[in-house]
């Protein structure tokens, strides 16, 4: 049958599809071949004749993308998870985890949460107008509540954040069993241990929720964001002045004749965007061959 990968634990993964449910280990050659089978992926699978409901992955079917943490595939939506009360999000991380969801082709959606707090709707309504998706929203008085569960009834989302920004009140909110069976899950992989290869998919309306482990810095390389290059296309507000620039190879750093930097300067580009660039850059900049490898 065709399928998806709703669980992965190490060596075995649950499929569900049209003709029912197998537990699934994978076939040796996926190892070998370097591409392991991930939460999220659509599978060919087939009943191993063990007993009734184990099965043998047969083949991957081609991924729109891929995450490495969590490590899950196919994921439709990256749901930002920030705060402005303490401990407040910095910009910088949201433009970061932004700049992530643009790089594999994932549409951003942020939420300021913890709003009965710190009001957001200013930063919200900044993000909106470069043209992300971006949410005030409240565990405790349920402002926002209502647009989330919208946005979060079909597809794969995968939510990431900071520790402490609310996560688990908020899924607690939308959903008490959404918030249980993610809190089962972390505790079973040990939060905040990034190898873990134990991730699962949660039903949510007509689709998927996948938590992550909360986090406290950001490594782009580590986040398979390796060609600087793409890095400017990855800043929505940026793409309008790319090939504009008086070199082909600008950087948009410094560069003379550069177009992002002229729009930087009559005020059309935020400076706090640009820096969040420019940080990224100097990081892909420095990607040595053997950081690639060790991926």
């Amino acid at each position: 049958m065709q399928g998806r990968i709703v669980k992965a634990t190490g060596s075995h993964f649950v499929v569900i599809g049209p003709e029912g449910e197998l537990t699934c280990r994978a076939r040796g050659k996926f190892r070998l071949e370097g591409e392991f089978p991930l939460a999220g992926d659509f599978v060919e699978a087939v009943p191993d004749g063990t007993a009734e409901g184990m099965g043998v992955i047969k083949a991957l079917l081609p991924r729109k993308n891929r995450l490495v943490r969590p490590p899950v595939a196919n994921v439709d939506r990256l749901l930002i998870v920030a705060s402005l009360a303490p401990p407040v999000t910095t910009l910088t991380l949201v433009d970061y985890l932004t700049a992530l969801a643009e790089y594999h082709d994932i549409v951003p959606l942020i939420c300021f949460n913890k709003t009965d707090i710190a009001d957001a709707k200013e930063t919200a309504a900044r993000y909106r107008a470069l043209g992300y998706p971006a949410v005030a929203a409240s565990a405790k008085t349920g402002e926002g509540l209502s647009e989330l569960a919208e946005a979060l009834s079909d597809g794969l989302t995968v939510l990431t954040g900071e520790s402490g920004v609310g996560k688990s009140s908020l899924l607690n909110a939308l959903s008490p069993n959404l918030s249980a069976r993610t809190g089962e899950i972390s505790a079973k992989n040990g939060r905040g241990r990034q190898t873990t290869r134990h991730v699962e998919l949660i039903p949510f309306g007509n689709g998927y929720v996948a938590d992550t482990p909360g986090y406290s810095s950001f490594d782009a390389v580590e986040m398979d964001m390796t060609e600087k290059e793409r890095l400017p296309w990855c800043f929505v507000e940026f793409r309008e002045y790319l090939g504009r620039c008086k070199y082909n190879d600008c950087s948009h750093v410094s560069d003379e004749g550069c177009a992002i930097l002229q729009a930087l300067q009559d005020g059309h580009i935020s400076p706090s965007r640009h820096e969040s660039y420019v940080r990224l850059y100097d990081r892909l900049k420095e990607v040595r061959k053997w950081e690639l490898k060790k991926k």
